[in-house]
């Protein structure tokens, strides 16, 4: 395997060479960067379409559910705000769900002897994405046209998991999650996402969780906390990293 320009550890050879031609595509192809922008399909890929739709099923599956939406791992803010506009789009007045990113903002750590036993190699400084004023610049671009755009609707926590979301917690006790995004891989941050905020979600909320069954440290952290016995694991048919299970 070839590491990408910015995407998955797991990609083919083949896969990167089609990455690399997306790129030069759409720096040459033609059009001005807004019809590059109303256009954009013309340069994704199937992998990011079906991940998108992943995002759309799970927002269906809570609709109706009270509470925000909690991305533990936000990298360049694809799944952040890919939340935030479905949810703009299908529940433009629900200023109750908040979208809400937890990242470093500096590359992954909490690397421990749990995190040992995978398919693929992680370790800490992965999946670096200095990206935290870019995201606040394109939140203050989504704030200008959407419906109750006075209220906040995307707020990015940066920090170590392990110290920001205990702050959060204590500082918000007013949090009531409807979908846990977790994408941080590692089994600390994993697990004191779990310990903290899976109590947070009500019966029919749903955690997303990738990694699992070839990543050791998130399935251990899941393991613990809830029990994989004790929840039904789902996949999509068409998007088979994204594992998630409903609450209930």
């Amino acid at each position: 395997m070839k590491k990408t320009l910015t995407g998955s550890k797991l990609s083919t050879n083949l896969q990167v060479s089609a990455e690399e031609q997306r790129v030069e595509y759409f720096k040459n192809g033609i059009g001005s960067t807004s019809d590059k922008l109303n256009s954009f399909a013309r340069f994704k890929s199937r992998q990011n379409f079906a991940k998108d739709l992943c995002y759309y099923e799970l927002f269906k599956a809570t609709q109706g559910i009270l509470g925000s939406i909690v991305e533990c791992g936000v990298y360049y803010g694809h799944g952040l705000m890919s939340y935030a506009n479905i949810s703009a789009a299908l529940e433009p007045y629900n200023y109750q769900s908040k979208v809400i990113g937890f990242d470093t903002f500096s590359g992954a750590c909490g690397e421990s002897n749990k995190d040992k036993h995978n398919y693929i190699e992680l370790k800490d400084g992965d999946y670096k994405a200095e990206s935290y004023s870019d995201l606040l610049r394109a939140i203050e671009i989504f704030n200008l046209d959407r419906p109750l755009n006075h209220l906040p609707k995307v707020e990015l926590v940066q920090g170590d998991m392990l110290s920001t979301i205990p702050a959060y917690m204590q500082n918000n006790p007013q949090t009531i999650i409807r979908i846990l995004n977790l994408t941080v891989n590692l089994y600390e941050p994993t697990k004191i996402a779990l310990e903290l905020l899976y109590p947070k979600i009500p019966k029919g909320g749903i955690v997303m969780i990738n990694a699992l069954n070839y990543v050791s440290g998130a399935t251990l952290a899941l393991d613990e906390v809830v029990g994989i016995n004790n929840i039904e694991l789902k996949t999509f048919d068409f998007y088979p990293n994204i594992t998630y299970f409903i609450k209930s």
